[in-house]
């Protein structure tokens, strides 16, 4: 009876284990659950269309627009106003601090912290001109030059598009 109970334990214990791991599994894969829920979909659904008429599936039509009566008129870009976020804030202050550093001289500095900015919002047109000046005062004007072309192509406000042609007309790019 003795050698019944010893080849059993070994399975037994096994299974306590993996009762042991269970709830930890379960709450591992709720988790996951939960943050893909919470991601929003690239496209938004017509439910969050302005004028939609609600629900994705609701029979109400959209409000008519001026060029409605053209069977290919595509419906209008819906605008959403930009928020100020966090992102602003963390990226104003990098930008502080490197204005900073560049002014004592420290370009290697200057350099670093505009790029970390750079890491959080790499779409931000005066980060790109900031970090051209930067390349520029310590000697770099090809660099300053390339990096000035590409604020160019994701600046959208006069003063920033007038900053970077200054910056790539003193680097020598145009």
């Amino acid at each position: 009876m003795n050698h019944a109970r010893s080849s059993i334990e070994p399975y037994a214990a096994a299974r306590f284990r993996r009762a042991q791991r269970l709830p930890f599994v379960l709450a591992l894969l709720a988790a996951l659950t939960a943050c893909s829920a919470l991601e929003r979909p690239s496209t938004p659904d017509r439910a969050t269309v302005p004028g939609a008429g609600g629900a994705a599936g609701s029979a109400a039509a959209p409000a008519p627009t001026p060029d409605a009566s053209s069977p290919d008129a595509a419906p209008p870009a819906i605008v959403t106003p930009r928020a100020p976020n966090a992102t602003a804030g963390a990226t104003q202050a990098l930008l502080a601090q490197s204005r900073a550093a560049r002014a004592a001289g420290s370009y290697a500095q200057a350099s670093a912290t505009i790029e970390r900015a750079l890491r959080i919002a790499p779409s931000d047109p005066r980060l790109w001109v900031e970090l051209g000046e930067i390349q520029l005062a310590s000697g770099d004007a090809a660099q300053a030059a390339t990096l000035a072309r590409k604020a160019l192509t994701l600046a959208d406000d006069n003063a920033v598009i007038a900053d970077a042609k200054k910056l790539l007309r003193a680097a020598g790019g145009g």
